[in-house]
């Protein structure tokens, strides 16, 4: 047990629990995202344990920095110049429609897409 020592936590600390209550931990780390030691450290010590995001969220997120940053692009190009193009300003519109029905699709799935 050599490694123990070059650990960052190098101690161990047992609990007896059930069987169901093993599943449950297991089950609850599993939807965080984390293994069962850092979940066990996180309820020990009082942090948030939540559920990973799901894959929905995730894109939903990376969609809302895309068109929001195109968005600042556009408002950047209207104040140096005055002025848009018509396409660039339908454009914009039609992303932020697309990430409105996303959102529908992550947060309210039983309603589909608006």
């Amino acid at each position: 047990m050599a490694d123990v020592n070059k650990r960052k936590r190098p101690l161990r600390v047992y609990i007896y629990v059930t069987n169901k209550e093993l599943e449950e931990i297991k089950l609850k780390a599993k939807a965080a995202g984390i293994n069962v030691c850092e979940f066990g450290r996180r309820a020990l010590f009082g942090a948030p344990v939540m559920e990973a995001p799901s894959v929905g969220y995730i894109e939903l997120i990376r969609e809302v920095k895309r068109v929001g940053s195109n968005l600042n692009q556009l408002v950047h190009k209207l104040n140096m110049t005055g002025y848009v193009h018509q396409d660039e300003l339908d454009n914009c519109i039609k992303e932020i429609e697309e990430v409105k029905d996303m959102l529908y699709r992550v947060y309210i799935p039983d309603e589909g897409g608006g």
